[in-house]
């Protein structure tokens, strides 16, 4: 939190935004239980609407016809963050390299003002691969994408080959649907094949 206490609040998930200033008690370099609990609702819970909770929930639920009843939306809960903290900074190069070589496509992508998941930090373990295509892959010079294909404002940047695609978001934070959404939308529909 050296971070955090050294530029007047910057929010790790938008480096353009600020949070509010933390307590010195928030501030504590003990990474708790009750302190991620604080960290989700300061970070995520602003992301989850009522609205679209009550959409999920509702005209969703009743469209897609498959939700078990016991079950509802979400978004990303505290319990859900609190269960995954065991798993948080651990690397997952190994199963990365096992889906690539069993050809299964991968896509990684990241908004570039994110500092939790920085676009740097994911380049530097995307060169840890000891997948066989990476030389050909980071030979590739990154291809700028745009929204509006009448403009000539760039949305992002992909490098492509093979079964490997790394997208890089430009004005987007850690959630990249709410910072720049056409983009996102754009993304999903090449991943998909749909565009």
């Amino acid at each position: 939190f050296f971070v955090f206490q050294n530029t007047d609040g910057v929010n790790f998930y938008n480096i353009l935004t600020k949070n509010t200033p933390m307590s010195a008690i928030e501030s504590s370099l003990e990474f708790t239980q009750s302190h991620l609990v604080r960290l989700s609702q300061r970070h995520v819970r602003h992301l989850q609407p009522d609205t679209l909770s009550l959409l999920m929930n509702g005209p969703i639920r009743k469209k897609l016809k498959i939700i078990p009843e016991d079950c509802s939306w979400g978004g990303q809960a505290t319990e859900v963050f609190l269960n995954m903290e065991k798993d948080f900074m651990k690397p997952v190069i190994s199963v990365v390299e096992e889906l690539l070589e069993a050809g299964v496509n991968v896509t990684v992508y990241n908004g570039q003002l994110d500092l939790i998941v920085d676009t740097m930090g994911q380049e530097s373990w995307l060169r840890k691969l000891k997948w066989t295509e990476l030389p050909k892959f980071s030979q590739l010079r990154w291809k700028p994408l745009y929204c509006d294909p009448k403009s000539s404002e760039t949305s992002a940047f992909v490098k492509s080959y093979k079964n490997l695609s790394f997208y890089w978001i430009l004005r987007a934070g850690h959630m990249v649907p709410s910072d720049q959404g056409d983009m996102a939308l754009k993304m999903m529909r090449l991943v998909t094949q749909q565009e």
